[in-house]
């Protein structure tokens, strides 16, 4: 099996699950503001395990996708204006599987401040679209991955 033709659909896995997963955290943080989550809305703890579920999911699903990532860079075709893009694509990745498992970690301690450790979720987003927009320019501005190999 060729391992590194799976990396375009796992992608789309961290994406997906990471960007749920603060939505439902913004859900929870705002029915805690609004009301006293306990006692006025006790149906809707739910949201903060599926928030952690969602979160170590998606980042376990980026670590997978950093390496298949890795087996695919090995088997794109040589494009020398794409390199650039390519490093960038690359690095923007690893900074976001960094910061998503510290965040996925953090998770497991208490949080002085739930606003906080949501503007991390934010944070830790924006290095993972960065690396998604860079992997867009890679497909459709310089087709790699799209044409057939020679194997």
């Amino acid at each position: 099996m060729k391992w590194y033709l799976l990396h375009p659909m796992v992608v789309h896995f961290p994406i997906a699950l990471l960007t749920t997963g603060f939505l439902a955290e913004a859900a929870r943080v705002l029915f805690k503001k609004r009301d006293n989550i306990t006692e006025a809305a006790p149906h809707l703890p739910w949201l903060q395990d599926a928030a952690s579920w969602l979160l170590w999911l998606g980042t376990v699903s980026a670590l997978a996708a950093i390496g298949l990532g890795l087996l695919a860079a090995k088997t794109a075709p040589h494009v020398p204006e794409a390199w650039e893009t390519l490093i960038a694509h690359r690095n923007a990745a690893y900074a976001a599987g960094f910061l998503f498992s510290l965040l996925s970690a953090w998770r497991f301690f208490p949080r002085p401040k739930p606003g906080l450790f949501l503007a991390g979720w934010l944070v830790c987003l924006g290095a993972i679209f960065y690396a998604a927009y860079h992997g867009g320019e890679l497909v459709y501005r310089y087709g790699m991955g799209t044409a057939p190999s020679a194997e």
